[in-house]
């Protein structure tokens, strides 16, 4: 029998999933999604994994070269697990699992439908960029916007600022000087 309290957390994962799966059906750009903000910071792998596999199973994804995709995709949660107690790095590693993915989905790409030479690897990466763009502006804003959101700023709290405060005389000055029109 269920017991009452992973009721309600069943139901988040089953949001989760059906959220990541209509995120890839095609309302954003190409490669522009939630997927790699969701796979660094989630604290269920299998649903991230679980989406993709059923998304590229029923939608379309399976292609030669598709497993270094998979694991290019592995690099989120990868990368998320090991920043995941130091929210300094996770800012720095975020933009690191989606050059990985770059890299590793790519490599697949250029083994299977490029020559196998030095320009035919340039080339491969050269044609890629666009989508790697979007990749990462896509993790960037879900992934950062779930960092500001979710974990309340955290990292922009632990960035040293000078005080700026409103009691010095100059600045007092300044303010009742200033007409707002």
């Amino acid at each position: 029998m269920m017991q009452k309290e992973q009721f309600p957390r069943s139901i988040k994962q089953l949001v989760y999933f059906a959220g990541l799966f209509i995120s890839r059906l095609g309302w954003l750009p190409a490669n522009m999604s939630p997927l790699g903000g969701f796979g660094f910071f989630s604290k269920y792998p299998w649903i991230y994994f679980l989406s993709i596999i059923v998304f590229d199973k029923f939608v379309g994804g399976v292609y030669l070269g598709f497993w270094w995709t998979y694991l290019g995709f592995a690099a989120y949660p990868v990368f998320g697990y090991l920043s995941r107690k130091q929210p300094k790095f996770q800012a720095f590693f975020l933009p690191l699992a989606s050059f990985s993915f770059f890299l590793l989905s790519n490599f697949g790409s250029f083994w299977y439908w490029y020559p196998h030479t030095f320009s035919g690897l340039l080339l491969c990466y050269t044609l890629a960029l666009p989508f790697y763009a979007r990749t990462l502006a896509g993790d960037l804003f879900f992934g950062y916007g779930w960092l500001a959101i979710v974990h309340r700023a955290s990292i922009i709290g632990q960035i040293r600022l000078p005080l700026i405060t409103f009691n010095k005389p100059e600045v007092k000055k300044a303010i009742s000087d200033t007409e707002l029109v």
